[in-house]
């Protein structure tokens, strides 16, 4: 084995016993080491210099399994091909390690978060996979390591909701994004703040979609009890979304028990309508029973558009049954209209028999 190599693995043997994560793998960046004994203040002391720079270091990443990078598409053919420090890449995500290449055989426990400052504020934060390569475009990088995650967290919530920042909204976006990716619970703590009641809508919204996507069951069971609790009809209508996302077994429960009892009839028509994005014969029996029972006209024909968004148009035949014989003369009219938007032939020959009649 050459010596440059034993080297390299010295360093990373080094780096793992130690508990510390190997810096980003970065082009184009004047990368500068720096070993702070509190992370806020020296990522202060850094944003007060007169130059723009980003401010790196690891945390570790609750779900290490997934890949978070810049991705583009050709031909369907899904390729990662890092990230630009300076621009806000648009095909930035989180996906699945399984098939992918990568120069470690086992997932890094870590993510990176970068942080831009300029003018001695802080601009901006996004979060990248530790697999991922970036370039900075010549700007200088400092390396800080890996601090606590604690004290990771504890700074970029100080971030949230500054609306002395013109570009508060994607500073927001940035710092909670990266504390739900964070393994740590401080995390879950630091959400749980922002889910609150009383926040501004778009921090709640933001917290409560991460929560559902990243936190697992003890974050879903949050969201439940907010679903049940929570007096604010706009925010428990676009919890429905959250709920629909999830991937745990219990968020499709808690959608059907939302569609059939919730007190407002605009959220029992949200949850239909994410519920009919899943499909499956005991949802299409919940869309059908709220044609059947809602005692809302609004909900009635909510169901009857969520009926068309059911996959491969497993719902065309529930609309023309609900065309022939539901009672309500608008929920029928509603049937009606969306067979005619569907294009579908079992649509044309239900319409075609009736103006033969």
């Amino acid at each position: 084995m050459k010596p440059g190599i034993i080297a390299i693995l010295l360093f990373r043997f080094a780096i793992a016993a130690f508990g510390q994560a190997e810096p980003p793998e970065l082009e184009h960046a004047n990368l500068v080491t720096r070993n702070p004994a509190a992370l806020a203040a020296e990522i202060r002391r850094i944003a007060g210099e007169k130059q723009p720079s980003w401010i790196a270091y690891a945390v570790p990443f609750i779900a290490p399994d997934r890949q978070m990078c810049c991705f583009s598409s050709s031909e369907g053919v899904t390729t990662s091909c890092g990230c630009e420090l300076e621009k806000q890449n648009r095909g930035q995500s989180t996906r699945s390690t399984e098939g992918a290449t990568s120069a470690h055989l086992e997932p890094r426990p870590y993510f990176y978060v970068f942080v831009r400052s300029e003018g001695g504020t802080v601009q901006k934060v996004r979060a990248m996979g530790a697999d991922c390569p970036i370039d900075a475009d010549g700007m200088t990088v400092y390396w800080l390591g890996s601090p606590r995650a604690a004290d990771a967290v504890a700074f970029l919530a100080s971030l949230v909701g500054t609306p002395e920042e013109s570009h508060s909204d994607s500073l927001n976006d940035g710092a909670i994004l990266a504390i739900a990716y964070t393994k740590d619970s401080s995390a879950d703590q630091a959400l749980d703040q922002f889910l609150v009641a009383g926040e501004p809508d778009a921090i709640r919204k933001k917290a409560a979609f991460w929560t559902a996507q990243m936190r697992g069951k003890a974050g879903l069971e949050k969201l439940i009890a907010i679903m049940h609790s929570d007096s604010d009809e706009q925010f428990r209508s676009e919890l429905t979304f959250d709920l629909s996302q999830s991937q745990q077994p219990e968020a499709q429960e808690e959608l059907l028990r939302v569609a059939h009892q919730d007190q407002s009839g605009r959220v029992r028509g949200q949850a239909l309508f994410w519920l009919a994005q899943k499909a499956g014969k005991k949802i299409a029996g919940a869309i059908h029973d709220a044609i059947e029972n809602d005692p809302d006209t609004e909900v009635k024909k909510r169901a009857v558009f969520a009926l068309t968004q059911m996959p491969q148009a497993e719902g065309i035949p529930l609309l023309i049954e609900v065309a022939k014989t539901n009672t309500n003369r608008e929920v029928r009219k509603q049937a009606v209209f969306w067979l005619g938007q569907s294009h579908d032939p079992r649509a044309l020959d239900f319409i075609e028999s009736v103006l033969r009649r």
